[in-house]
């Protein structure tokens, strides 16, 4: 088993609250959601600190280490909250807080809004899902990579543009997100500019409101 990434504060539901019926034993490992990252689940293993077991109802802080950590390289800081469950059901809440994997810690100068595509505005949230459909969160999860591997990215603006030439199709899609890699000015022209090089759309406004519209 690989090592701790973050230190949490852990509070289990009680029973009748919906939680276990029974304790949990040190290394058990649930599923993790945390706050604003909802379209991707992972698992964490938790380590109790000075105990064994934990009873429905009781707060108990745990060492824990998660799988997938690429995808929220960079992204957790501390008080970040999260639940844990057992497929669908919430039996406890946790708060991060130390992180011990660096890898993992968001960099304090820039905004979670910023790199978090869950925080982008509605009208892209709404588009990616009406779009892609079933695939939606596997074309959330590509832009959403995006984003972070660069601040030139995190724009409204681009985002909207890789999401409208992704033309509904996911393979489409990480074509466009690899030429806005290579060069995201590319993107603007291909999404806003008809082939008379004549601006048609501005993806500064929401989906709906991207047209330019014809001056008399």
């Amino acid at each position: 088993m690989k090592g701790t990434d973050f230190i949490a504060e852990l509070e289990f539901l009680t029973t009748k609250q919906g939680g276990r019926k029974e304790y949990t034993k040190s290394g058990y490992r649930p599923h993790i959601e945390f706050e604003n990252y909802s379209e991707y689940l992972t698992s964490g293993q938790q380590t109790y600190v000075g105990r064994e077991i934990a009873e429905p109802g009781d707060n108990v802080t745990a060492e824990i280490a998660i799988l997938g950590t690429e995808y929220f390289a960079k992204r957790l800081y501390e008080n970040m909250e999260f639940k844990f469950c057992e497929g669908s059901r919430t039996i406890g809440y946790g708060k991060i807080l130390e992180i011990i994997n660096n890898d993992l810690k968001s960099d304090p100068n820039i905004p979670s809004e910023s790199i978090n595509l869950n925080l982008y505005p509605i009208d892209i949230i709404e588009r990616i899902k009406s779009d892609f459909g079933q695939n939606w969160n596997i074309a959330f999860s590509k832009i959403q990579e995006l984003i972070i591997s660069d601040k030139a990215f995190r724009s409204n603006r681009i985002v909207r543009a890789i999401i409208y030439l992704g033309n509904k199709d996911v393979v489409h899609l990480k074509k466009m997100i690899e030429l806005t890699i290579t060069d995201w000015r590319d993107i603007l022209v291909n999404a806003e500019y008809d082939k008379n090089d004549k601006r048609i759309r501005d993806f500064n406004n929401e989906f709906g409101n991207e047209k330019i519209k014809a001056s008399r």
